[in-house]
């Protein structure tokens, strides 16, 4: 599985429309092929940030993700990650 790892500025300040902002992002996200799961929220330290995990299952899928967010997102910034290793915790 892979991961693409995103980040943009433009947060909205207000919780509401925040909640909107990533509501939106996750139902186009959740459309595309090869999705497994995702995680959308503003950073802690610069809440005018946000962070995007999402896991797709084939670097092929991911790439195709990268691709059709960085023609239609201005100013984001996404990484690819192989995913190695995956853990839960107990509570």
């Amino acid at each position: 599985m892979w991961m693409v790892i995103g980040e943009q500025g433009g947060t909205p300040a207000e919780a509401a429309a925040r909640a909107a902002q990533f509501a939106h992002m996750a139902e186009v996200t959740r459309q595309f092929p090869g999705f497994v799961r995702g995680w959308w929220g503003a950073d802690g330290d610069e809440p005018d940030r946000s962070h995007a995990l999402v896991v797709l299952d084939t670097l092929e899928h991911a790439r195709a993700l990268r691709q059709t967010v960085e023609e239609n997102v201005p100013g984001v910034r996404l990484r690819l990650m192989e995913i190695g290793a995956e853990v839960e915790g107990s509570a």
